[in-house]
């Protein structure tokens, strides 16, 4: 690959009307012709696989990045939420004492975790790959109806 992301030979270059040493195709035998089409589909194969390889890492890295910017973005919302619940705790001490403020919102926050937490486990998978497994066995009985 080149700098500006183009393959180093360019499709057109390798399927061009003329021959590297300037013969016509239209005078070449059908056992050229055909070594020159495995050649030519060989090195497009290499070049689609290099330019799957480095889109892929391309993909990967902003993955990455993209994950690193979300953790911060989550750890930075993590803590405003946090001193927004200082805050309200201190806001409560006008009525409450300190102690029983503190102890309301944190079990207010204790539970809205357990509700999040049942609701995230009832969602769990219970039989994995199940189409994967009964495909498989679909596949076995039909083997074994063809030996028998």
């Amino acid at each position: 690959m080149t700098t500006d992301g183009q393959l180093p030979i360019p499709v057109s270059r390798l399927s061009g009307p003329l021959q590297p040493d300037g013969a016509r195709l239209s005078e070449l035998s059908t056992l050229e012709l055909v070594s020159r089409l495995a050649r030519t589909a060989s090195r497009l194969v290499t070049r689609e696989a290099e330019l799957a390889k480095v889109e892929a890492r391309a993909d990967i890295a902003a993955t990455v990045e993209m994950a690193r910017r979300l953790a911060v973005a989550a750890a930075a919302g993590l803590v405003g939420v946090t001193m927004l619940l200082v805050a309200l705790a201190f806001a409560l001490t006008a009525w409450l004492p300190g102690w029983a403020a503190a102890l309301i919102i944190a079990a207010v926050v204790l539970a809205v975790a357990a509700v999040a937490a049942m609701s995230g486990w009832s969602r769990r998978v219970r039989t994995p790959l199940a189409r994967t497994r009964e495909s498989v066995k679909e596949d076995l009985e039909w083997v074994k109806q063809r030996i028998a």
